[in-house]
């Protein structure tokens, strides 16, 4: 009888150090593809309109996630220097697989530089980050500070250009309260076909930090953009 008790101890003592080695068992990687399309009009020397449309699968790209409308606007203060300004609005699929309706705006300072053959760009984004503006639940209403740099080579008699860019997030809490949430790279290919617009192909990788775990996600992504 002892040994039985004592069989039985065991087992439920092996579960459940089982049951919290499967609790903290967690995604850490995943593989996305984002398709988008993008068309901007200039308005003159100075303003730039644009809007985008993009739709996004996870779990190793099989399920439809995330799709968004973003409109923007674009002041350029020189050449060197612009201003833009974005509203998103999108539907992203929560915990219980059900889409829900939220927004996002952000603002931006760009600045950009040629050098030979080279455009090295800058760009400081703040936003806030997917809001419900139907409830009164502020959990997920937090900023972001996003700082990316960039690169693209124009090679000689070529269509494809190849570009390469970097961005580090800040996630706001409070105005004492701030961390590092995402690390961001992004390497691609853009090719452009006259009169009809611009396609890019390019892998990204997303390293999310400070979480009771780090995931990285992997992307695949490809877009058409086109300017008249």
């Amino acid at each position: 009888m002892k040994n039985i008790k004592k069989s039985i101890s065991i087992v439920i003592f092996v579960g459940a150090i089982l049951s919290t080695f499967a609790q903290e068992t967690v995604v850490t990687s995943d593989l996305e593809q984002w398709t988008s399309l993008s068309i901007s009009k200039k308005i003159n020397k100075h303003w730039k309109l644009s809007l985008d449309q993009e739709f996004r699968l996870n779990h190793n790209a099989s399920e439809f996630n995330i799709y968004f409308t973003d409109l923007g606007v674009d002041y350029k203060i020189n050449k060197y220097f612009s201003l833009g300004a974005n509203y998103r609005f999108y539907q992203n699929k929560n915990n219980d697989n059900v889409f829900v309706t939220q927004h996002r705006w952000s603002t931006d300072l760009k600045y950009k530089q040629d050098i030979g053959r080279f455009e090295f760009g800058y760009r400081l984004r703040f936003q806030n980050k997917d809001e419900d503006f139907y409830t009164s639940d502020t959990g997920n209403n937090l900023y972001n500070l996003r700082n990316k740099f960039s690169a693209e080579y124009n090679i000689r008699n070529c269509k494809i250009d190849p570009f390469f860019s970097t961005e580090l997030y800040r996630t706001i809490n409070s105005t004492t309260d701030t961390e590092l949430s995402k690390l961001r790279w992004t390497l691609g290919l853009e090719y452009s076909i006259k009169k009809i617009g611009d396609i890019e192909l390019y892998y990204r990788m997303d390293n999310e930090l400070n979480l009771s775990y780090d995931k990285t996600t992997h992307i695949i992504g490809v877009g058409y953009k086109y300017s008249f």
